[in-house]
C-alpha cells in the first residue's frame, strides 16, 4: 500500500476543512438551497415521482449564481453523474453548492446523454458558478464508466461520488473528511434515509427545512462515531487519492449499474483499508431515480442477474445480500407478525414472506418460511419482479412447490398497490385470511387452514 505524508502523520487533519461547524447551526448570511417547507416526500415510487408543487417550486427558482471562487488547487472533488431527471439534480447540485461549508472543493457532473433540459441547466449552472465543471456524454455510458469519466478529471485530494437522487445537508462533506483523516480508512459513506443496507436509519421528516433539522439533530449527538460495514453504497462515498491510486476506478464490467459498490468495498478491504459508515454525517436520499425505471420494464432484473453472475465470476463467491439495521419499531412489527402467524396458522404450514431478505421475518413460530422475491434454496433473490406478470409467476412457482400461505407485512403492502395485476390475482383466486396494519395474509393452497378473514 502506498504511503503518503498524510498517512505517516496519522490523525493529521486535511487542509482546508475543519470540520462541521457545531450543532449545525445556519449563519445569519448563509444560502438558503430552498424553501423550509419544500416536500422532499415521494408520492410514489416506481416510478420515483415528487409533488407537483414541488417539482414547480424547484424548476421555477433561478439557477443560483455562485459567489465563491474556485480554488486554485481544489482539496476535494465532488462527482455527480446526470441522466435527465432534471428535478433531482437540481435538488442535489443546488443543496450542494449552498450546503457545502467550504470554497476549496469541485464539482464535476457528467451527463450521460441527457434529454430532458439538464444539458442546457448544466451549461447555465457552469457559467454561474465557478466550482462546477461539466463533462458531456453523447449517450447513457452508465454509472461506473461516468463516475470514472469525472475521477480522471478530478483535482482533488478527497474524491467523493455523489448520487444525483440526494440532497446534502450542512457539514456533510466536513464530516466525511473528518473520518478520513485516519489513514487506517479507506471508504466512508454517511447514514442516510434509504438504502438497502445497514447505512439506513429511522428518519422522520417531509419538507427540506425539517431534513436540515433532523440532520443537524442526529448527527450532533453521534459526533466522530462510525462503524464498518460489508458495502459502501455509492450513493456517497469518499475517498482519499492515495486510496484511489491503490484501489483504481470503479469496475466497468457492471453494465449501467449495480454491485460495482460491493466489489469496490472488496478491492478496498484487499487493499488494507477499513470501509465505514459515519453516523455523524447524514444525506437524503430518494433511491433509484434513474435506475429504478428500468423496474417498470422488467430490465431491472435481467441486469441485476447478470451483474450478479460478474460479480460471483469475478470474486468466485456467492454474492451475500446486504443486511439492514433493526429499529425497535421494525422488532415491534415482527413480534406482533409472528403473534398473529402463531394464532392463525397451521403448525405445518409454509409462509410465503414479502420480504427484502430479513431472516427474522422467516422465524414464524415454527412455521417454514420462504423469501419473496425468492431465490435457490428459498433465499432471497436480491431484487424486486419487473411487472405484475413476473410477481404472479413467482407466487404460483412457489405456491406450486408447496407454499401455503403469502404474507406481506406492513413495509411490503407497496406491492399490492404497484403490482395490481398481482393484487387482482390474489384477490380472485385466493382467501384473505387476515387483514390488519402489520400484516395481510392470503391463503394459496387448499388443504391448509385458515380461520377466515378478520380486518
Amino acid at each position: 500500500m502506498e504511503t503518503t505524508e498524510r498517512q505517516e502523520a496519522g490523525q493529521k487533519p486535511l487542509e482546508g476543512f475543519e470540520g462541521p461547524r457545531k450543532g449545525g447551526d445556519a449563519r445569519p448570511d448563509e444560502v438558503q438551497a430552498f424553501p423550509p417547507g419544500l416536500v422532499l416526500t415521494p408520492l410514489a415510487r416506481r416510478p420515483l415521482t415528487l409533488p407537483a408543487a414541488t417539482v414547480n417550486a424547484v424548476m421555477s427558482q433561478p439557477v443560483p449564481d455562485g459567489r465563491a471562487r474556485q480554488a486554485a488547487s481544489p482539496r476535494a472533488s465532488v462527482i455527480v453523474v446526470t441522466f435527465n431527471n432534471l428535478v433531482f439534480t437540481r435538488l442535489c447540485l443546488e443543496s450542494a453548492l449552498a450546503n457545502t461549508d467550504h470554497e476549496t472543493y469541485e464539482l464535476i457532473v457528467v451527463d450521460n446523454g441527457s434529454s430532458d433540459g439538464t444539458v442546457d441547466y448544466l451549461r447555465e449552472l457552469a457559467r454561474k458558478q465557478a466550482q462546477v465543471r461539466v463533462i458531456f456524454n453523447d449517450s447513457n455510458r452508465g454509472f461506473a464508466p461516468a463516475n470514472n469519466q469525472g475521477l480522471a478529471a478530478a483535482s482533488g485530494d478527497i474524491l467523493v461520488l455523489l448520487n444525483n437522487d440526494t440532497v446534502v445537508p450542512r457539514g456533510w462533506l466536513k464530516g466525511l473528511v473528518t473520518h478520513l483523516n485516519d489513514a487506517a480508512i479507506g471508504l466512508v459513506g454517511p447514514v442516510t434515509n434509504r438504502i438497502g443496507n445497514e447505512a439506513q436509519i429511522e428518519a422522520r421528516y417531509h419538507t427540506y427545512g425539517e431534513l436540515i433539522e433532523f440532520a443537524g439533530s442526529y448527527t450532533r449527538r453521534r459526533a466522530g462515531s462510525r462503524f464498518d460495514i460489508a458495502t459502501l453504497m455509492m450513493f456517497c462515498a469518499a475517498l482519499r487519492r492515495d486510496v484511489y491510486r491503490s484501489v483504481g476506478p470503479l469496475d466497468e464490467r457492471f453494465a449501467v449499474g449495480m454491485f460495482e459498490d460491493d466489489d469496490y468495498a472488496l478491492r478496498a478491504r484487499a487493499a488494507g483499508y477499513r470501509v465505514v459508515c459515519a453516523e455523524d454525517v447524514f444525506v437524503h436520499h430518494f433511491g433509484q431515480a434513474t435506475i429504478g425505471k428500468l423496474a417498470l420494464t422488467g430490465e431491472y432484473g435481467e441486469l441485476f442477474h447478470a451483474n450478479r453472475r460478474r460479480f460471483e465470476a469475478k470474486w468466485g463467491r456467492a454474492w451475500q445480500p446486504h443486511q439492514h439495521r433493526p429499529s425497535e419499531a421494525y422488532q415491534q412489527l415482527i413480534l406482533r407478525i409472528r403473534k398473529v402467524v402463531g394464532e392463525r396458522l397451521p403448525q405445518a404450514a409454509t409462509v410465503i414472506v414479502v420480504s427484502r431478505g430479513d431472516e427474522e421475518l422467516l422465524n414464524l413460530e415454527g412455521r417454514t418460511g420462504w423469501h419473496l422475491p425468492g431465490g435457490a434454496n428459498h433465499a432471497y433473490a436480491g431484487h424486486h419482479p419487473g411487472s405484475s406478470l413476473e410477481a404472479i409467476n413467482e407466487v404460483e412457482a412457489l405456491r406450486t412447490r408447496g407454499g401455503d400461505f403469502l404474507l406481506f407485512p406492513n413495509p411490503s403492502f407497496w406491492w399490492l398497490d404497484f403490482y395490481d395485476g398481482l393484487s387482482a390475482h390474489l384477490e380472485s383466486k385466493y382467501r384473505r385470511v387476515w387483514r390488519d396494519r402489520d400484516c395481510i395474509i392470503y391463503q394459496l393452497s387448499q388443504h391448509a387452514c385458515g380461520d377466515g378473514e378478520v380486518s
